[in-house]
């Protein structure tokens, strides 16, 4: 932008010539002022408008919400035996009471594998080095401690990869005998394994003896691989001649690869294809271990959930829906399925899902689902547990739930009650609001106003056909009509209204034939593009588009006739100064002439 340049006024005539033309400019700028304040107003007016547009569609929001949702008709359900069965119910439900029976739950169908997987460990084998054997995880060195009629005895586990588990049994088979023998000299204990379980065996006893496997300080895992952990026999000698751990010795291995897994009849194949309800797994048994199998089956769309049962030694596929459906497996290719014991031809090992079944006022009903969607209408019935005999179900009105929407109603309503305010009225000595006058504005008012307060049209005769009837009012009960343009919401009138006809409240506030319909259309005709508030938003950019070139071409004008006026006034002081000039000179030649005459 250019500096603007230094002037000197007055300097020949000796007038404030500055002054002069700022006060010939002010009148000149006149028109301009006129069209900033315009732009100003205009700018305000459009400000306005676009908040009245945001608390229209606020209201119309809540509106369109409250019939969507057909608040008015919200019901509530609640079980007298929540622990058998709960309920949710929707707007279709019939308020009144059920008795409801929980006959059987649904559940998913399980297939298991038709025998143990791994190789069996017997007394045979058991002379095998720890860390050679099919044990359920890698045995770790350390001590064992076992508790004998309140003796610690502390067993050494050496090198799994030179101490056998036989030796590891034959030391605690010892140390048993030995402080069992202290106060009970015939007796005898042996360690063997049975059923691919390891068994300690008392004979020649004369009384009970406490036996407890596993303390505290133990630093060797042996006792939880081998399934002794915990094993406890209060009536060890006479009363029991036996104690055996609780899981399997020999089991497949699960993080090895499939072909050193132990699992019999698997055949060697980097293009296995295990086909399980229609979804293909492939598989590498020279890449793949077992644990990686049944997560990728886990992560696949076959719909089953698969697991291994250690205790038993049996993998476990369990379908994610419950119902009376088999799980359907087949060896595409190799021979996974049937190494695992589940394919093909294991129907019969499937425990086949079934059906739930519940009783409501006499009537059975079943359903795939422990979600039960038919048995009563507009209820949805989730079962927790089987029961023995009925329980109450009681229907409702939720008055909660048409309380909450007729008071966010009423709220919106009030927000734009304030906005509307706020845009048309002003404090005495305060400039006008932007939109005081404004006939839409009043138009608006008008007539939201009468639809929130008035009768429904659809409705000619009964006790409840308008909100006011439902507890929307404009004030305390005695207030002056017209003294307050707020709305209220009095919650006991509504509950009892609710009470007395909860039908007639959800017409009048439904989506159809009710109070609500008339209003989203109203406030539709200000918030829809080509509305009364985008129309006038609109326009107003048209406006201030044309205010803001007006403003540039006055302002054009007024700095063009400023420059004038200041050329001319330094014209007028170069003129004077030249005259001012000239006549000093004349001054001099004068008394020049009139000194050489006095001289003579």
């Amino acid at each position: 932008m250019a500096l603007p340049s230094i002037q000197f006024g007055g300097i020949s005539s000796g007038l404030d010539t500055k002054a002069i033309i700022t006060a010939l400019m002010e009148a000149e700028k006149a028109p301009l002022t006129r069209l900033q304040n315009r732009g100003t107003a205009i700018k305000a007016r459009q400000t306005a408008y676009q908040a009245l547009g945001t608390s229209l569609n606020t209201l119309l929001a809540k509106v369109q919400a409250f019939t969507l949702m057909n608040a008015g008709s919200a019901r509530s359900a609640q079980s007298s035996d929540p622990t058998r069965y709960t309920a949710i119910a929707n707007t279709g439900a019939v308020p009144g009471q059920y008795r409801v029976k929980v006959d059987a739950l649904a559940t998913a169908t399980r297939a298991t594998s038709t025998a143990a997987l791994g190789t069996s460990i017997t007394d045979a084998t058991a002379t095998g080095m720890l860390s050679s054997l099919p044990l359920p995880g890698a045995v770790t060195a350390g001590t064992l401690g076992l508790v004998v009629d309140g003796k610690v005895l502390s067993i050494s586990v050496g090198d799994p990869a030179t101490t056998s588990l036989k030796s590891v049994l034959d030391t605690i088979a010892a140390a048993v005998q030995a402080q069992v023998g202290m106060t009970d000299a015939s007796t005898v204990v042996s360690a063997s394994i049975s059923g691919n379980k390891v068994s300690l065996s008392i004979s020649g006893a004369s009384s009970d003896h406490d036996l407890r496997v596993g303390v505290s300080g133990d630093t060797s895992n042996f006792a939880a691989i081998t399934g002794l952990a915990g094993l406890h026999a209060a009536d060890f000698g006479v009363g029991a001649t036996s104690a055996t751990g609780s899981s399997l010795l020999g089991v497949a291995r699960t993080t090895a690869i499939l072909d050193a897994a132990g699992l019999t009849g698997l055949a060697s194949t980097a293009t296995g294809k295990l086909t399980i309800n229609g979804v293909d797994i492939a598989y590498d048994t020279t890449t793949d271990t077992l644990s990686a199998m049944l997560s990728r089956i886990n992560s696949s769309q076959a719909g089953v959930i698969a697991s291994v049962d250690r205790t038993n030694d049996k993998v476990v596929l369990t379908s994610k829906a419950t119902g009376a459906r088999a799980i359907s497996i087949v060896d595409t290719s190799g021979t996974l399925g049937a190494a695992l014991g589940l394919a093909p031809g294991t129907i019969g090992a499937q425990l086949i899902g079934q059906g739930s079944q519940v009783t409501v006022d006499g009537r059975t009903v079943t359903s795939d689902s422990n979600t039960v969607a038919n048995a009563i209408d507009g209820v949805t019935l989730t079962l927790v547990d089987q029961s023995t005999s009925t329980s109450t179900l009681t229907v409702g009105v939720d008055t909660s739930a048409v309380a909450k929407a007729l008071t966010e109603l009423v709220d919106s309503y009030n927000a734009l009650a304030d906005t509307i305010e706020q845009v048309t009225t002003h404090a005495q000595g305060a400039p006008a609001a932007p939109l005081e006058g404004d006939a839409n504005i009043a138009s608006l008012t008008i007539s939201l106003r009468s639809m929130m307060m008035g009768t429904s049209s659809a409705f000619t005769s009964g006790t409840i056909l308008s909100l006011g009837d439902v507890g929307v009012n404009s004030g305390a009960i005695g207030a002056k009509p017209g003294t307050t343009t707020r709305l209220k919401l009095d919650a006991d009138k509504l509950s009892t209204a609710l009470t007395s006809d909860p039908a007639r409240v959800a017409a009048l506030l439904g989506s159809a034939g009710g109070i609500m319909q008339p209003l989203i259309t109203q406030v539709k005709r200000y918030t829809s593009i080509g509305g009364v508030v985008d129309s006038a938003v609109r326009g107003m950019d048209q406006d201030i588009r044309d205010n803001a070139r007006a403003q540039v071409s006055m302002q054009e004008r007024v700095d063009m006739r400023q420059a004038v006026l200041e050329a001319k006034f330094a014209s007028l002081e170069a003129t004077l100064s030249r005259l001012q000039s000239t006549s000093a000179s004349l001054t001099s030649t004068v008394n020049s002439m009139t000194g050489n005459s006095n001289s003579r």
